[in-house]
């Protein structure tokens, strides 16, 4: 298996997985009123959100631009990684105060 089509088993489905998710995320924070932590926090957490988006947007961009052959960042996917925990924990506590939402 080539250099390419490695980088493209992997990060092709990781690069959708993180798409699907931080568009997940700022909907969520978009839509949502989260009582447990301040209104600045919230629009803190939208804004990293948004920005990892672009980063996203841009490192999706290069990669494709390569033709598959220039991966990503290891440090940078920590961040989205790290940033999406934290979303994926202010989801769980909003549903544990909220269990009817389909949020």
């Amino acid at each position: 298996m080539s250099k390419a089509e490695l980088l493209q088993e992997i990060l092709g489905p990781l690069l959708e997985d993180y798409r699907y998710w931080f568009e997940r995320s700022r909907r969520f924070l978009q839509e949502e009123t989260l009582d447990f932590i301040s209104p600045q926090e919230q629009q803190s957490i939208l804004e990293r959100v948004l920005a990892a988006q672009s980063e996203l947007q841009v490192a999706d961009a290069l990669y494709q631009l390569s033709d598959n052959e220039v991966g990503i960042d290891p440090g940078l996917m920590a961040k989205w990684h790290r940033l999406l925990m934290e979303c994926a924990e202010l989801g769980r506590r909003f549903r544990q105060i909220h269990p009817s939402s389909d949020s």
